[in-house]
C-alpha cells in the first residue's frame, strides 16, 4: 500500500525528532599515512590495508576517535574492490556510527568518467556501488549496522563541473543515486534502505535560480527541484526520484565558519525552505577561533535547530600532502615514533604516532574536541613510546618495554605471552612477581659490558614449563590466521610458510578455504604448525603478528571449520618409482599417528605387484613355449634401444581399499602377436 505524503511527512518528523537525542559528534577521517607531499595508489583508509592506522594492534584510531567523545567517523574515499567489512565491524564493536562516501574516481577521475558522459554518472557509479555492496556494505540483504548514511559526493558544486554549472552538478548527483538503488536491487536489497546525502560546499550558488546570495541554500534547492522532475537537468530516471528524495535523502554542508554565523548564513532560513528534511554539517572547523568555544557553541545550535542533526569535525590529523591553508586543519599532527610500518597496497609506509595539534589560540585540538563532546582526556604522550599491547612478541619488543622501567606494562607484555602460548594467568600477584623479576637491570660484570635484562629466552622456557599460577586448558589447539592482524601482512606470511612447508604444496589448499586470505592463511598456517609437531606456538604460529591459536570460541567462531587444520594433521603419502613416476599416490596415510601402521596400508599394493611378477613370468614362459612350437626364431626380448617391458604397480587408494593397477609396456602387441 502507497504512503500518503501526509504519512510520509509524518515520518520523517517523527525521525527528525528522534534523532534530537543522538546528536552525530562525528570526526572526519582521511588519514594520510606520511609527513610531506606524497602519493598513493588508492584513498581506501577504511580498507584492510590500511588496518594498522585504524585497527587496534596498529595506532588505534577508531578506539582514539571513540575515547575524544564522538559517536560518528566520516570517511572518503574508496575502492569497491576492497573489502571494508573489518572496518565496519570494528566501528560496530565501538559503537561508532560509519558515513563512508563514494570516491571521486567515477565523476573525475577514471578515463571514463562522468564528465565524457555529459555528467550522466549511471553506468559508472551502478557497477562500483553494486562491489561496494557486496564488500562489506551489505550482509545477507541488509545494510550493516554500523552505517548511517552514504554521501553520494562530496562538494559536487565545486568540481563536477562546478558551481557555475548547477544542472550538469545535478544531472550527476540523481543519475548516481539512480544507479545506486538499481545496484541495490542487483544485490537483492531486502532490509531498510539507507540514507543517502549530498555534502555540498558553503559557497553561494550565483547560477541558481533561488537562494543566489545564500551559501549552500541554492544548491539544495536546485537539487530538489531536479529530483522532483528530473527532466529539468536532461536526466530520464530509471527509478521514483519524488519517492526517494523524501523518504532517504538528507542535505549536507561543509563549512569552516564560525558557530555564531549560521544560524543567519542559513538555518532559519533552511528551516523555512527544507521544513522536512533533516541536514548534518559534514565537515566542521573554524581554526580561527577558540576551537572549544566555537565547538560547544555550535552544539548549542544543534539543540536549537532540530533539522540539523550534528557535525563532524574536519579532521583527524593534518593533510601534509595537501600542504598549505589544509594545515590549519587536523587535530593531531604526526609524531617521529613508528607504531608499526605496514604494505599500502605495494607501497611501505610507517604508522607515525599521534602527537596533539595546537590551535592559533593555544589550544590542544583534541583536548578541546574532548571537553565539547564529552570524552576522555588522554595521556598523549603514552601514544609515542612502545605498547605492551601492540609490540611485537619478540626479544626486540620485549626490550622496548621493559627499558621504560614501567613493571605494570611489562605485566602486560608478559601476559600477552602466555595468551599467544595457550594459556591464561590464574595468580595476579604470581603474575606480578614473574613480570618484576624481568623488569630488573642486571649490571653488566665485565668491563665496558653495559647494563641489560634477562633474556626473552629465559623468559619463554619459563613458561614453557607451564608454572602453578597459569592454567592451559588445550594444549592441541590449531594455529590459525590472526585476525588483529591486516591482509597484506598475513598474505606475506603466508609466501613465507608456502617456501618452507614440506610434502604440501599450497596449490593443494582445498577449494572452499580459497574464497579470502584469512581462510587460506588458516589452512597453510595450520599445516605449518602440524608439520612442526603442533607445539612451540610462538616459534611456529606467529608468523610477527599474523598467526595465533585457535584455542578459544570466540576466535574459532570467524573461521570455516573445514579450514581449521588439526595438528594430528599429516601430509599424503608419495612413493615414486626409480623414473620419479609417482608410484604410491593419494594413500590416506595422513589419519595414522605412526609410521607402522601406515607401512600396512602398502600391504596389498606389494603383494598385487608379487602377483602380477609371477603372473608376467607366466605369460612369457607360455609364449615362449608357443612360439618354438610354430618354428619362430624372433626372440620375445626388446629391439635393442628400445624401453624393455616394465611393470607398474599404482595403488589407487581410497579409505575403503587399496586397488592395484598392471600395466605392460612394450613394443610388441602380445594381444596381436598371438592373433
Amino acid at each position: 500500500m502507497k504512503k500518503s505524503l501526509a504519512a510520509v511527512v509524518a515520518i520523517r518528523l517523527v525521525q527528525v525528532a528522534s534523532s534530537a537525542s543522538e546528536i552525530i559528534k562525528g570526526i572526519s577521517y582521511g588519514p594520510m599515512p606520511c609527513k610531506q607531499p606524497c602519493f598513493v595508489s588508492q584513498d581506501d583508509f577504511f580498507s584492510q590495508s590500511a588496518k594498522p592506522m585504524w585497527g587496534e594492534r596498529g595506532r588505534g584510531d577508531l578506539k582514539v576517535i571513540k575515547q575524544l567523545g564522538a559517536n560518528a567517523v566520516r570517511l572518503y574515499g574508496n575502492n569497491p574492490e576492497n573489502t571494508h567489512r573489518d572496518f565496519l565491524d570494528e566501528a560496530q564493536e565501538l559503537g561508532l556510527r560509519v558515513i563512508p562516501g563514494l570516491s571521486d574516481y567515477d565523476f573525475i577521475q577514471s578515463p571514463a568518467n562522468c564528465i565524457t558522459s555529459d555528467f550522466n554518472c549511471y553506468q559508472q557509479v551502478r557497477r562500483s556501488y553494486k562491489e561496494l555492496l557486496q564488500k562489506g556494505l551489505l550482509q545477507q540483504g541488509r545494510y550493516h549496522p554500523a552505517l548511517h548514511e552514504i554521501i553520494v559526493i562530496n562538494e559536487p558544486d565545486l568540481k563536477l563541473p562546478g558551481i557555475h554549472e548547477p544542472h550538469s552538478f545535478c544531472r550527476g548527483i540523481l543519475s548516481a543515486v539512480d544507479a545506486m538503488l538499481d545496484a541495490e536491487k542487483d544485490m537483492n536489497l531486502t532490509g531498510p534502505g539507507i540514507n543517502f546525502t549530498v555534502a555540498f560546499s558553503f559557497a553561494v550558488c550565483t547560477g541558481c535560480p533561488e537562494f543566489s546570495s545564500k551559501p549552500a541554500l541554492g544548491q539544495m534547492a536546485i537539487l530538489r527541484a531536479a529530483f522532483r522532475n528530473p527532466e529539468l537537468v536532461g536526466y530520464s530516471p530509471k527509478n521514483n526520484m519524488t519517492k526517494f528524495y523524501t523518504e532517504r535523502f538528507h542535505n549536507s554542508f561543509n563549512t569552516a565558519n564560525p558557530a555564531a554565523h549560521l544560524p543567519d548564513m542559513f538555518l532559519t532560513g533552511y528551516q523555512q525552505e527544507f521544513p522536512h528534511t533533516p541536514v548534518m554539517i559534514q565537515e566542521y572547523h573554524n581554526p580561527h577561533g577558540e576551537v572549544k568555544k566555537d565547538l560547544m557553541e555550535m552544539l548549542q545550535i544543534v539543540q536549537d535547530f532540530p533539522l540539523l542533526n550534528g557535525l563532524s569535525f574536519f579532521e583527524f590529523h593534518k593533510r601534509y600532502d595537501k600542504g598549505g591553508t589544509e594545515l590549519d586543519f587536523g587535530m593531531f599532527q604526526l609524531g617521529d615514533f613508528s607504531v608499526t610500518n605496514f604494505d599500502y597496497f605495494g607501497d611501505i609506509f610507517q604508522a607515525w604516532c599521534l602527537v596533539p595539534a595546537e590551535s592559533k589560540t593555544g589550544e590542544l585540538l583534541p583536548e578541546a574536541l574532548a571537553t565539547a563532546y564529552g570524552g576522555m582526556h588522554m595521556d598523549y604522550a603514552e601514544f609515542c613510546v612502545p605498547d605492551p599491547r601492540k609490540v611485537s612478541l619478540t626479544a626486540e619488543g620485549y626490550i622496548s618495554i621493559a627499558q621504560q622501567d614501567r613493571p605494570e606494562k611489562l605485566r602486560v607484555f608478559v601476559e600477552r605471552v602466555i595468551s599467544h602460548l595457550g594459556g591464561k594467568v590464574s595468580d595476579t600477584t604470581e603474575l606480578n612477581r614473574f613480570a618484576r623479576s624481568f623488569d630488573r637491570r642486571i649490571r653488566g660484570t665485565a668491563v665496558g659490558q653495559p647494563d641489560h635484562f634477562r633474556p626473552f629466552g629465559t623468559m619463554i622456557s619459563e613458561l614453557q614449563q607451564k608454572p602453578s599460577w597459569t592454567s592451559w586448558t588445550d594444549t592441541g589447539a590449531s594455529c590459525i590466521a590472526d585476525r588483529d592482524s591486516h591482509a597484506p601482512a598475513v598474505g606475506s606470511a603466508v609466501g613465507d610458510a608456502c617456501r618452507q612447508l614440506q610434502d604440501f604444496q599450497c596449490h593443494e589448499v582445498p577449494e572452499e578455504c580459497k574464497s579470502n586470505i584469512w581462510d587460506v592463511a588458516d589452512y597453510v598456517f595450520g599445516v605449518y604448525y602440524a608439520q612442526r609437531g603442533g607445539n612451540l606456538p610462538l616459534e611456529h604460529c606467529y608468523f610477527n603478528g599474523s598467526a595465533r591459536l585457535g584455542s578459544e570460541p570466540k576466535v574459532l567462531a570467524e573461521t570455516k571449520s573445514a579450514c581449521v587444520v588439526p595438528t594430528t594433521w599429516r601430509p599424503r603419502r608419495r612413493l615414486k618409482s626409480d623414473d620419479g613416476d609417482l608410484a604410491f599416490e593419494g594413500l590416506p596415510l595422513e589419519s595414522l599417528d605412526v609410521e607402522e601402521e601406515a607401512a600396512w596400508l602398502l600391504v596389498p599394493a606389494l603383494l598385487a605387484g608379487v602377483a602380477a611378477t609371477g603372473a608376467m613370468g607366466v605369460i612369457m614362459a607360455w609364449c615362449r613355449s608357443h612360439s618354438a612350437d610354430a618354428g619362430l626364431t624372433e626372440s620375445m626380448s626388446s629391439p635393442v634401444g628400445e624401453k624393455p617391458i616394465t611393470i607398474q604397480v599404482v595403488p589407487v587408494a581410497s579409505h575403503q581399499s587399496v586397488a592395484s593397477l598392471v600395466s605392460v609396456a612394450s613394443t610388441m602387441d602380445l594381444a596381436t602377436e598371438n592373433e
